[in-house]
C-alpha cells in the first residue's frame, strides 16, 4: 500500500501518532437503546486522561484530541445536516488532518463515542453499497450485557424509514453525509481526504471511520489506499465496509471497548514488525527486476555481445541421399544396382 513506501520509505516505527476521538450524538430511533449522558460522559473522561481509550493511548505514547461534532437530528424525519454544516464538517475534518501532518503526526487513529453512530453507519452503508439495513446493524447490549431487541427493532425502523425518506433524493457523498451520516461520519470524512493529501496514514477502527471511507471513496479515490483497518470487532456494517473498500483487518481481538481501543492495542504489534522490518537485510529476491532476474554485474552484457558466432560442426559425416532406401543414386539419376 502507498502507506508503507510513501509515509515510511525506510521502515521505521510510527514516531507521533494521534488519536482523535469524535463526538456527536444522532437524534432520534438512531440512539435508541444508549443511556443518555453516556457519550458526554466518555468525551468528559478521555479529555481528562481517563477511561479506556485514555489509558491505551498513554500506554502508546499517542495523543489523544476530542473533537466535538455537529449533533445529528432524528434520520427519519429530516436530514441529519444542512448543506453548510456539511461543508464546514468537512473542512474540519481537512483541517484536523492538516494540523497533525504539521505537527509531525506519522499515523491518525479515527475513534468515535457518538450515541446512535452504529445505525448512521448502517443508514450510509445502505445508500453507498446496497445493504439490508438489518444485515448491517448489530445488536444492542444493555448494561446488563444482555441483548435488547426493542432497541435494536427501533434502529432498524430508522434506517429504514430514512431510506424510504431519500428513495429519490441524490445519492452524492454530500447528500448521504447530509441526509444520514451526520456530524461525526463528515468530519471523519474530511479526515480521510486531508490526511490523504498530506500522506498520512489513518487507522479506522469501528462504523464511523469505515462508514467515512465508504464516502470519501467518491470524493477522492485514492483515500482508501491510505487507510489501515485494526479490527472489525465483529460488527457486520464494519465487515461489510472492509470488504468492499478491500481493508484487510489486522487483528481479530473484539475489545468491545469503543471505537478506536482495537486500533491501539494493534499499534504495539505495528510498531515491532516495522522496527524488524527495518534492522532486517534486504531478500535479494526483492531487489530483482521485473523479470524475476538478477540485474547484471558492470561490463557482463558487453562481454556476452562482443562474443562471435560460430557455427558449430556437425558430429559425423551426413547422409548422401534423402531417398527412402538410403540406396546411393548415380549421376544418371538410376538407382545403382
Amino acid at each position: 500500500r502507498p502507506w508503507v513506501a510513501a509515509a515510511n520509505p525506510t521502515p521505521a516505527p510510527w514516531g507521533s501518532v494521534r488519536v482523535l476521538l469524535l463526538h456527536g450524538d444522532h437524534a432520534g430511533g438512531a440512539s435508541a437503546g444508549t443511556v443518555a449522558g453516556e457519550s458526554a460522559r466518555r468525551a468528559r473522561q478521555a479529555r481528562a486522561g481517563e477511561g479506556a481509550l485514555a489509558r491505551l493511548a498513554a500506554e502508546c505514547g499517542a495523543s489523544l484530541q476530542v473533537v466535538a461534532a455537529p449533533a445529528a437530528a432524528p434520520m427519519e424525519d429530516e436530514p441529519a445536516l444542512s448543506g453548510e454544516q456539511v461543508e464546514a464538517a468537512l473542512r474540519e475534518g481537512w483541517r484536523l488532518a492538516e494540523q497533525a501532518a504539521d505537527a509531525g503526526v506519522r499515523l491518525l487513529v479515527l475513534a468515535a463515542c457518538g450515541a446512535g453512530t452504529e445505525a448512521a453507519a448502517a443508514a450510509v452503508l445502505a445508500a453507498t453499497a446496497g445493504a439490508e439495513p438489518p444485515a448491517v446493524l448489530g445488536r444492542v447490549l444493555t448494561d446488563a450485557g444482555e441483548i435488547d431487541d426493542a432497541a435494536w427493532m427501533r434502529r432498524c425502523a430508522a434506517v429504514r424509514d430514512a431510506l424510504h425518506r431519500t428513495r429519490r433524493s441524490p445519492r452524492g457523498a454530500k447528500d448521504v453525509l447530509a441526509e444520514l451520516g451526520g456530524g461525526d461520519i463528515a468530519i471523519a470524512t474530511g479526515v480521510l481526504l486531508g490526511a490523504t493529501a498530506r500522506r498520512v496514514p489513518v487507522m479506522l477502527d469501528g462504523p464511523v471511520g469505515l462508514a467515512a471511507g465508504m464516502v470519501s471513496r467518491d470524493l477522492a479515490g485514492q483515500a482508501r489506499h491510505w487507510c489501515l483497518l485494526a479490527d472489525h470487532g465483529g460488527d457486520p456494517a464494519a465487515r461489510l465496509a472492509a470488504d468492499v473498500l478491500g481493508l484487510t483487518p489486522l487483528l481479530d481481538v473484539r475489545l468491545d471497548l469503543g471505537e478506536g481501543a482495537n486500533a491501539l492495542a494493534a499499534l504495539p504489534l505495528l510498531r515491532s514488525v516495522l522496527a524488524l522490518a527495518a534492522t532486517l537485510p534486504t531478500h535479494p529476491s526483492l531487489t530483482a527486476g521485473a523479470s524475476g532476474r538478477q540485474e547484471p554485474e558492470p561490463g557482463e552484457d558487453e562481454e556476452e555481445d562482443e562474443r562471435e558466432f560460430v557455427e558449430p560442426e556437425p558430429a559425423g559425416p551426413g547422409p548422401t541421399t534423402t531417398e527412402p532406401d538410403g540406396q546411393p543414386v548415380d549421376p544418371s539419376g538410376r538407382r545403382a544396382g
